[in-house]
């Protein structure tokens, strides 16, 4: 894992293969989140993580049976900008770019990319408003 200068990680992360995850600097990650890094992670400086948000970049085949469908993985990056915010509770699901600047609220399941300096919330999350910049 490369992890940036003062990088803060609460108790209860959990991260699957390490070796795919980059922190920026100044990211800070409240509790228990994951990692599922089948694929790339980026985090960019200065993003912040709530509690209990997970970032996974694996999707199973669903054309598969059995035993053969939880080990056939679909491995896509994620890539999450630098001066974001994760609320609470947020999936992102593998492939998704969140463009720098992005908050994402509590709760919200990130399905497909999210433009930059934008503020975005549901399931699936779409922006509902622009982030002012500064």
């Amino acid at each position: 894992m490369k992890v940036g200068a003062r990088v803060r990680i609460k108790p209860g992360l959990v991260v699957r293969h390490p070796a795919n995850v980059h922190l920026g600097d100044d990211v800070r990650i409240n509790l228990n989140c994951l990692l599922q890094a089948h694929a790339p992670i980026h985090i960019g400086e200065r993003t912040m993580i709530a509690a209990n948000c997970a970032v996974v970049t694996a999707n199973h085949d669903t054309g598969a049976r059995g035993l053969e469908a939880f080990d056939a993985r679909i491995p896509r990056p994620v890539r999450i900008g630098s001066d974001c915010w994760l609320g609470a509770g947020v999936l992102v699901l593998p492939g998704v770019t969140i463009g720098d600047g992005t908050v994402v609220g509590a709760g919200s399941v990130v399905v497909r990319d999210l433009p930059p300096q934008s503020v975005c919330v549901g399931v699936p999350a779409r922006p509902v408003k622009e982030r002012p910049r500064r």
